[in-house]
């Protein structure tokens, strides 16, 4: 078990992480993790960027919002290369 001291910071308290926990995760400063309380212990989890597929995005997608200037520009624009529509 690693022992930290939690720190305050402004108005928050920091828990400062080992590098040898943080490479065992594969977490890098920056990373989400989620919290959570278990009895009398808080745990961390590690919370992966979610990956969405192509469907994902699509389906979620509002098709009737306005496209803005630049977007419409793109749209119209005529292929420069190999672009198939």
């Amino acid at each position: 078990m690693h022992i930290t001291n939690l720190r305050k910071v402004g108005g928050s308290v920091m828990l400062a992480v080992p590098p040898a926990l943080l490479d065992l995760l594969h977490l890098k400063p920056g990373a989400s993790v989620g919290l959570a309380v278990d009895g009398d212990r808080l745990v961390v989890e590690a919370s992966p960027k979610p990956h969405y597929t192509m469907a994902e995005l699509l389906a979620a997608s509002d098709y009737t919002a306005a496209a803005i200037s630049d977007d419409r520009e793109w749209l119209d624009a005529a292929a420069v290369g190999k672009e198939l529509m």
